[in-house]
């Protein structure tokens, strides 16, 4: 599903797991970051845990720049704000987990 709102651009966003469907704590989720895309700067309370599947994306965590490829794991707690960009020439995916506890 096409992410839309202000200041995002060729995101796509797949539901995996959730307290609509199966959940109650967590979420599953898998997103897909087009070239040239990005998400909003957002800052919320829930929690993130990050697993990059496939290219190259840049994740500002609090204004850190920080690079992350396949493999590749990021934390990002309650509070801290955080954009996920591509600036490459190949589409990111990656997994994101995030929690219900905070909410």
């Amino acid at each position: 599903m096409p992410l839309g709102g202000d200041g995002v651009k060729g995101v796509r966003r797949h539901r995996m797991l959730h307290p609509e469907n199966s959940t109650r704590g967590f979420a599953l989720r898998a997103y897909i970051i087009e070239p040239g895309g990005h998400t909003s700067m957002d800052t919320h309370q829930h929690e993130h845990g990050v697993y990059v599947l496939r290219g190259r994306v840049t994740v500002v965590v609090q204004g850190e720049r920080i690079e992350l490829g396949p493999g590749d794991v990021i934390h990002i707690a309650g509070g801290e704000s955080h954009q996920f960009m591509n600036e490459g020439d190949t589409p990111v995916k990656f997994l994101c987990v995030r929690d219900f506890v905070n909410v």
